[in-house]
């Protein structure tokens, strides 16, 4: 199969994947958010940023050493295993001592035995590092289909919402999550096995680390950024304001599925995309193009769409409990628009190993979230959600600049490119509001929020049969990857 081919399929198979999960959990998350209070959510988001930050430096980007390299032998499988769950047991262990202190830090005495619960979670990912990253070196996005779709039905699905019905409260998130991490590793060595020893252990470690170590920086400093909001505010707020902090933390919950998808995307296609053809300057300037075009057609107008219905979508999905939260959501949502077209340039960067010359952009994205977060917490939690769009635009604008200058691009350019999304964007602003104010007297309602999907989806129609031109000039549009039976039908 051809490497342009291969991406097709595996962008494929990776939307279906990613999609299939993000539906699952939008219908779990509003049925938990029934079952568990807000405050509960709150809980979980510190532990989650706590564990998602560390298990960067659990793995020492061992898996996208593996995936980058271009070749990979016998020593390096058995160095990159044995390293992974090496660390991994010592980070569980490690926060099962810490989680005392944890809960003394945010005076929730429950945050300590969720957090050495969820800290098995080291141990567990570990063991399937290697298996899963030969998956994604090899594009069997197929496989990890299947993996991904046994872990969230059974884990979710099954053991969560079972335990919650049971009356379990917060413990049938913990035990969901734990579940979902046992099947999802389980997957990977049915459907990928790798064979491991010790013969090499020290010798191919070496060889990874270089590269791991810059990766590590690169993506620990990025994690820091995008979580430091949702462990900062139940910090910076009053203790009887608990339930402001878990609005926020479903806000940035909500916010982080759009993300989810570009994000495994990215990591999954994009970068073993890339990586293949690291040496290709001039297929990687129209590959980081072609999907900065993609994802801003994709992107801009849906997070319009749901800016003028943020209000209603939050009370709607998470219940009347999070009515007020809309505000919130709304600026989230523009933050969405920069960090989605961010992945691109990081999966750009992280492929052609220029992770430890980018770290310092994310040390100063890092700086600007934290800074957001201590501003805005003086006038209230809408003004943080707004700090944190601001600062993501400067941090796309930063990440592309590097990016374009590393392959000889144009920032330009790339940012121009992003006028096809803005101007069907715009579209849908105005479809949106005039349906919204002439129809349903400026009320949105079951019936208002499904007319204009309809009609955003109706906009997407025409302009892909009619107005083909608006998504590009020919080398750039994404009709040309669109099946040939159906390409034919369109002229542009």
């Amino acid at each position: 199969m051809s490497e342009r081919k291969a991406i097709i399929s595996g962008l494929s198979w990776n939307t279906l994947t990613v999609v299939l999960q993000v539906v699952i959990q939008l219908v779990y998350t509003a049925i938990m958010a029934r079952w568990i209070a807000p405050a509960d959510f709150a809980m979980m988001g510190i532990v989650l940023s706590l564990m998602g930050f560390a298990e960067i430096f659990s793995q020492v980007g061992i898996g996208p050493a593996l995936i980058q390299r271009k070749t990979v032998n016998q020593d390096h499988v058995n160095g990159a295993f044995w390293t992974a769950v090496g660390l991994g047991l010592s980070f569980t262990l490690l926060f099962v001592f810490l989680a005392p202190w944890i809960g003394q830090l945010y005076q929730m005495p429950n945050l300590v035995p969720i957090t050495q619960v969820v800290s098995t979670a080291f141990f567990i990912s570990a063991l399937g590092v290697v298996p899963r990253s030969f998956m994604m070196k090899h594009m069997s996005f197929r496989s990890f289909f299947k993996a991904s779709m046994w872990s969230v039905v059974l884990g979710n699905l099954v053991v969560g919402l079972g335990l919650a019905y049971l009356g379990w409260g917060v413990w049938a998130y913990v035990w969901a999550l734990f579940s979902q991490n046992v099947i999802m590793t389980l997957g990977y060595w049915i459907l990928e096995p790798v064979r491991v020893s010790w013969k090499g252990t020290r010798k191919g470690i070496k060889e990874l680390l270089r590269y791991g170590t810059g990766s590590t920086l690169f993506n620990a400093l990025n994690y820091a950024a995008t979580k430091v909001d949702v462990t900062m505010v139940p910090l910076l707020l009053p203790s009887g304001q608990m339930n402001f902090a878990g609005w926020y933390e479903r806000s940035a919950y909500v916010v982080s599925l759009p993300i989810t998808i570009m994000a495994k995307l990215s990591d999954n296609v994009l970068f073993s995309g890339m990586s293949k053809m690291q040496d290709e300057l001039d297929r990687l300037r129209k590959l980081v193009l072609i999907t900065t075009n993609v994802l801003s057609i994709a992107v801009i107008p849906t997070s319009i769409w749901v800016i003028l219905h943020a209000e209603w979508l939050m009370t709607f999905y998470l219940g009347n409990q999070y009515q007020g939260a809309g505000i919130i959501l709304q600026f989230l949502f523009v933050a969405v628009v920069f960090r989605t077209l961010n992945r691109v340039s990081d999966a750009l960067l992280r492929a052609i190993d220029a992770t430890f010359a980018a770290s310092w952009i994310k040390a100063f994205y890092v700086v600007m979230m934290i800074a957001a977060c201590l501003i805005g917490a003086l006038w209230g939690i809408q003004w943080v959600a707004l700090g944190i769009a601001i600062s993501t635009a400067v941090h796309f604008v930063m990440g592309a600049w590097k990016g374009q200058q590393l392959i000889g691009g144009s920032l330009a350019q790339l940012l121009l490119i992003t006028w096809n999304g803005w101007r069907i964007g715009f579209i849908v602003l105005v479809d949106t509001v005039l349906v919204k104010w002439f129809l349903f007297d400026g009320e949105s309602s079951l019936l208002e929020v499904s007319v204009t999907l309809v009609m955003v989806m109706l906009t997407y129609i025409v302009i892909l049969f009619k107005m083909p031109d608006w998504m590009g000039s020919p080398m750039m549009n994404p009709i040309q990857y669109l099946p040939s039976k159906l390409r034919n039908k369109i002229k542009y």
